[in-house]
Order: C-alpha cells, then structure tokens, then sequence
C-alpha cells in the first residue's frame, strides 16, 4: 500500500511538472502570428493591427519615448475565430508630430519587442514637411503546397530593404500597395474559406514581419486579390472577397454606405490620395459594347467631386490597372474607351491642377506621359513587380512613344514618390529602386509644373 501510494505521488508530481511546463511553453509561444502593422496615421490618430491563432486577449502599452508623459494601456481586446483572431486598435487624442513607441500586451504578458510610430505634423512656420511614399505592386510569395517546383517570385530581400529605408526616413513616410498584393490560387477562391486561408498565410510569412510594423500602410486591389485572374464583377464571392480586405487591410474606408466597394481618400500634408477600386462594378475586357466600365458611374461621380473638394498641391489617383496606356494588349483603361474619355474631358474642363496616376499589375515599372496641348502633361506611374516575377514588355510597348526615356525597368523593385520644399518650388521626386535600394532612374517635377500656365494652385 506504501509503496503504491508513494508511485502514485511520484507519477502525479511528474505529470504535474509537465503540466506546468508544457504550460510554460504556450504562455512563452504566445504572441503575434502576423504583425504588428502599422495602419494609417494621421496628426491625431494612428492604427494598429494584429493577428494571432488562438482566443487571446491582447492590449497595447503605449509611451512618448522622447518625453516625460505617463504612457498608458489600451483595453484588451479578445481575439474571436470569427473575426479572423485580428485585434485592429484605433489611438486617438495623440500629439500632432511626435513619436511614441508601443509594446504588445499578450493574456496580460508585455512583450518584449517595441514599436514606434510618428504622427503627422501639423503646419508650422518652417514650412511643409518632407514625405516619402513608399509604393509597390505584385507581391507573390512561394508556397510549396500549391506552386510546386515553380519558381513564380522571390527577391524577398526587397521588402527588408523598403523597411530599413523606411526606419531611416527622420520625416513622415508610408506604403502604398498597388494591388496583387497577395495571389489568390484557383484552389482558394473556390470557397471563402480557402481565401481567408491565402491570406492568413501571405500576412503571416516571415519575410512580411521586418516591413509590417514599419511605417503605415495603406492598399487597393487588383484581380489576385479579389479573384479569379482578370476577373470582372460577376465573381460569386466578391463580398467574401471584399470583407476579407476590409479584415487585412485597415485603410481609413472602404467604399461608402450606398457605394460598395473599397475605394477611399486620404491626405498627408499637401498630397491628397484617391484609392479606386477597379474590380467590384468592372465590366468584362471581352465586353464590345461602347459604354462598358471599369470603375462605374458612381465611382466616376465620387471621385470627381472628390477632386473639386481637393486643395492638395499633388494629387494622387491609384488604381490596380493601368490608366494611360493606349499600345498594352493586357488590362487597362483604354478597353472602356468612353468612361476614360469622359474623366480625361471632365479633367480638362474644370483644370484640376496636380494629378499623377500610380497602377501595378504590368510586372515592369515605366513612367507615361501624355501631353495635353494648352495644359500641364498628364503622368502615370506604373510599378511592378515587388517579388512576382518580371515580364518583359511585347514588342508593341517596347519604344513607347509616351514612355519618358530610361524609366523603362523590367525588374523586380520599388518606387518612391519624395516631395519636399515649399510653394511652387515643392519637388516631387519619382523613382524605382533595386532590392538594395539603388536607384533604377529618378525624374523630378515641380509643383507649379503640374497644372496650367497661369493658373493658380487651388489651396486652402
């Protein structure tokens, strides 16, 4: 009876110290799958975002490194399976340009690894302040289980090398995504299911963790996003779709009330942002009517009078396909001819001073021009790919007569948009850079060069 009473005691505490340890080890284990990711900041707010895989709770602990103010905890959130286990944290009250620095709370745990984020300065006697944005399209990263042998992407390096270039940058910058951000396969967009899997899996890849916490993001989509390639707003799960980039992409809107969609706007100093959502309404490429569309009647209306509102110096319009190409054989706004002619006239009509174009989606980055007899030259910026692999363009394209001469990059890389300076002598500065940050090619613009000869710059 001893005996056996003292076995028993001896396996207890045994099973007990492996309790305890195993334990030990989820708590040690529990943090992020994905993330953090900085979302958009603003003079007076910022976002964060995170992921994990179980029903945690989680907080954040946030301070002002640079100066002596208590810092303070947010309410713990509980990750719920139906929500994606994403935890989205929106900062209010913050001071206008000053850094602060967060650290994950995790079941009650702070974390070690901290954060910093800077909020945009308000107006000040010395002037506008610098911004880069940081832009980038066809970000395919490889998965065994689907793609085989096939080698479809790599350079992961590049996004490392856009987050240390980010975490340099002493004035404000932020990312903009132009779309392919993640490729769905055909075996995800059978079933929501399979796209929420997609997703979580790109989010969570370790080659995204270095530029996730960064520097604010903010994206649009483009066809591997939403759906089937090349698709068209007949696809059966585009609501799923578009409820799983609302869940991964914390962009300050998404569409409006009575005009689905993910189009949205923002404003960092004197750039005014306009995202378009290029798939929900888009008509087939196939299509031969006159009056098919891309972005819709509504979108089109929106985006208009956004433009009347806007007093920005640089106006910023992106979208996932290519807006000025007349020559390319693949996806692009020149299939729905009268739509593009009528903003192209409505543009002229009402000298809306400021405009340049970004899209993705090519696999090449090239600068286009287009002239404009009696008025400022209209620009678009196509970069692509990040980690998708090049194409070279068709023989078509290859001496674009709109292409501004050396800009012409079928690599893998990056581009930015560098504005700094004051009044009509406020630069802005594009390039494509190389996974190490070498720069491709750099064309400048002044301020006063985008818009009419004699006419005034609408600002506030």
């Amino acid at each position: 009876m001893g005996l056996s009473h003292h076995l028993f005691e001896n396996l207890f505490m045994r099973f007990f110290i492996l309790f305890i340890a195993v334990l030990s080890s989820l708590a040690a284990n529990a943090r992020p799958s994905a993330g953090p990711m900085l979302g958009p900041v603003t003079r007076h707010t910022a976002t964060v975002w995170i992921q994990g895989s179980e029903p945690d709770r989680v907080a954040l602990e946030i301070d002002q490194p640079d100066n002596k103010v208590p810092g303070w905890r947010t309410q713990a959130v509980q990750l719920k399976a139906e929500a994606g286990y994403i935890a989205r944290f929106d900062l209010d009250s913050l001071a206008p340009g000053t850094r602060y620095r967060y650290r994950i709370v995790w079941n009650g745990k702070l974390l070690d690894s901290a954060h910093h984020f800077k909020t945009q300065s308000s107006p000040g006697p010395d002037g506008l302040p610098e911004i880069t944005v940081y832009l980038g399209s066809c970000a395919h990263l490889h998965d065994p289980s689907t793609d085989g042998a096939r080698e479809w992407s790599g350079g992961y390096e590049i996004l490392d090398q856009i987050a240390a270039r980010a975490g340099a940058d002493s004035h404000h910058n932020l990312m903009l995504w132009l779309g392919d951000n993640i490729y769905l396969r055909p075996d995800d967009y059978e079933h929501p299911s399979g796209m929420a899997s997609r997703y979580r899996k790109v989010r969570s890849h370790a080659a995204m963790q270095k530029l996730l916490p960064a520097l604010p993001h903010y994206a649009i989509w483009d066809d591997h996003d939403y759906g089937p390639n090349n698709h068209n707003q007949s696809f059966v799960f585009k609501q799923a779709s578009l409820d799983l980039f609302r869940q991964y992409w914390p962009n300050p809107s998404a569409g409006l009330p009575d005009m689905p969609g993910n189009h949205t706007q923002f404003s960092v100093a004197d750039m005014d942002f306009f995202l378009l959502d290029n798939r929900w309404n888009r008509d087939s490429d196939h299509d031969q009517s006159d009056n098919r569309k891309m972005f819709g009647v509504d979108q089109m209306h929106w985006l208009k009078n956004a433009l009347m509102a806007s007093r920005a110096r640089f106006k910023i319009i992106a979208g996932g396909s290519q807006f000025l190409n007349d020559l390319s054989r693949h996806e692009g706004w020149h299939h729905f001819r009268e739509e593009r002619r009528d903003f192209l006239s409505w543009l002229e009509l009402n000298n809306i001073s400021g405009v340049l174009f970004l899209s993705g989606d090519r696999h090449h980055t090239e600068l286009l021009k287009q002239e404009r007899p009696g008025n400022y030259p209209l620009f678009e910026l196509t970069c692509s790919p990040l980690t998708s692999r090049p194409h070279s363009v068709e023989t078509t394209e290859a001496n674009h007569p709109a292409r501004v001469e050396g800009t012409l990059v079928e690599a893998r890389n990056y581009c930015t948009l560098n504005v700094q300076g004051n009044g009509d002598d406020r630069m802005l500065a594009v390039r494509s850079l190389d996974a190490r940050g070498n720069p491709f090619w750099e064309v400048r613009m002044e301020a006063g060069a985008l818009r009419r000869t004699g006419s005034p710059a609408r600002l506030p």
